[in-house]
């Protein structure tokens, strides 16, 4: 509780420094602004009613973004976590952490961010696919990454066609921020050859002190007025940095647009794992499997969504139960 308090009170002091700063700077070009994001669901458990059925909330982000002229800015945001993110043993309660924690500079072309920040590994898919609030993306819910991590990054846009990002990190996520003896770096290409049409291509490397982790994604997506559809191949070497334990899956999103704010969408993960030499079972047997998303969303604004939906997973160890739920899922965020 303590470590709360002193992370509220750290985020409520430099809140009140930057809306004093604005105050000040009313004459100049300084911009700041308040950040929410909420993701929140009533589900039911169609296989079982009477232990998972109810209400969730499963993102609270607050947060400032500041921006003291045309290059500089920094942002703050704190995520009230839920309980199922911490750790085995952990006692199950809510809990702040940092979220994002950054200072950036900019221009046309070129962007570079220091501090607690964005990876790359799936922002873009993500953007592309759009319905985060759903439910996480295919390299998070299997262990191959984080979405924000301390480091510094820099983006790149060579012209309308192409454009580039660099990351090196700690590898550790944003809910471990202690160092250890390795970073992660990492290198991305993105293909744009119409407003339509999107190429991404991305991989990074970390040299962890038991073995080398590799990761590789290709991404390819299409959208217009009426349908949109994505897919991706990941795959990630020594996933749980036991040498030989590599695993890979697709990911594939599409969608149509039947009114300008009503679409019916559908998601289809397939993970699995290699089964080294010398070993005759499947080391990840708890995350290989497949998992379906379908249903219809409503787009009150661009801020505010609700989506009815399916959401169902297969695992690949036949001695663990397929899961099938009914969401209703609201997004609201300014």
């Amino acid at each position: 509780m303590r470590a709360i308090r002193n992370l509220l009170f750290v985020f409520i002091s430099l809140t009140s420094i930057i809306f004093t700063n604005e105050i000040r700077s009313q004459t100049t070009s300084a911009e700041s602004k308040p950040i929410a994001e909420i993701f929140t669901d009533f589900h039911v458990n169609l296989n079982d009613t009477t232990k998972t059925t109810g209400f969730g909330v499963n993102r609270a982000y607050f947060g400032y973004d500041y921006k003291a002229d045309e290059h500089f800015s920094a942002m703050l945001m704190v995520n009230l976590g839920t309980p199922d993110d911490v750790t085995a043993g952990t006692v199950r309660r809510r809990y702040a952490y940092f979220r994002e924690a950054s200072i950036s500079w900019t221009n046309e072309k070129l962007r570079m961010a220091f501090g607690l920040t964005d990876t790359r590994l799936f922002r873009f898919q993500q953007r592309f696919w759009g319905k985060r609030y759903l439910a996480n993306t295919y390299q998070s819910l299997n262990g191959y990454g984080y979405v924000a991590d301390l480091g510094f990054t820099l983006d790149y846009k060579f012209n309308d066609l192409i454009s580039g990002d660099i990351t090196v990190m700690n590898g550790e996520g944003y809910l471990e921020l202690q160092l250890d003896n390795g970073v992660r770096s990492s290198l991305g290409l993105t293909l744009t050859p119409n407003s339509k049409i999107a190429l991404r291509i991305y991989g990074d490397y970390e040299n962890k002190p038991e073995c080398k982790q590799v990761t590789g994604i290709f991404f390819a997506g299409y959208r217009n007025n009426f349908f949109n559809i994505g897919a991706e191949a990941s795959m990630k070497t020594n996933l749980d940095e036991i040498s030989g334990h590599h695993a890979w899956g697709i990911s594939a999103t599409g969608g149509i647009n039947f009114t300008k704010k009503d679409e019916i969408f559908i998601r289809y993960d397939y993970s699995t794992s290699v089964i080294p030499e010398g070993e005759t079972e499947h080391w990840n047997y708890l995350k290989d499997g497949t998992f379906l998303i379908c249903g219809v969303q409503h787009s009150f604004t661009p801020n505010i969504k609700l989506a009815l939906d399916y959401q169902g997973r297969a695992p690949y160890d036949e001695n663990r139960q397929n899961s099938n739920l009914i969401y209703l899922n609201a997004l609201f965020k300014f």
